[in-house]
């Protein structure tokens, strides 16, 4: 394999949250990482935004109204403000992070605004990065799951919302 290969393929591991480097520090390909991230960030936000289904002609006219306001609702409880009916500290909604999954790429940690994840330990011998730890369970928004996608290797697990759906009043 020649160094042109080797290199390509070092940029496709960087991009799929693969790489085994340490820690993006003094990285040539800490580029490709920022270039991942902001991709992800867009495309969790355009799923968001396009959260309307489209509705064919083959539906009756009555349900097809009926549909477009259901989801224009379900739409407009997205975008709404949230109030809390409890205490944050009584409201065990946060993500765990499976240790044995997670690779260490830190994009969690880049995305979550109020700052939930942190490194963790380094690994003795330096050869892996250190994987994140939840640092701020109570930081968390209640609800929120953006942190789900953007994790490659699927460590990151949430409760089941509908369990604390009802600590969630939606304000107009």
């Amino acid at each position: 394999m020649n160094k042109q290969q080797l290199t390509g393929l070092l940029v496709l591991d960087c991009f799929f949250g693969r790489c085994s480097k340490p820690s993006c520090e003094r990285c040539a390909f800490r580029l490709v990482r920022s270039l991942r991230i902001a991709l992800k960030s867009r495309a969790m936000q355009k799923k968001e935004d396009s959260s309307v289904e489209a509705v064919g002609s083959w539906d009756k006219p009555e349900t097809a109204t009926l549909h477009a306001k259901v989801m224009h609702q379900q739409q407009d409880a997205l975008k709404k403000r949230k109030r809390l009916l409890a205490p944050r500290e009584e409201i065990a909604w946060y993500p765990t992070i499976k240790p044995e999954l997670c690779n260490g790429c830190g994009d969690c940690k880049v995305l979550c605004k109020p700052g939930v994840f942190e490194l963790g330990e380094p690994d003795p011998a330096g050869i892996h990065r250190p994987k994140l730890i939840v640092a701020h369970p109570y930081h968390c928004l209640v609800l929120c799951s953006r942190c789900l996608p953007i994790c490659t290797s699927g460590a990151i697990v949430l409760p089941p919302k509908k369990e604390f759906e009802h600590f969630v009043e939606y304000l107009d």
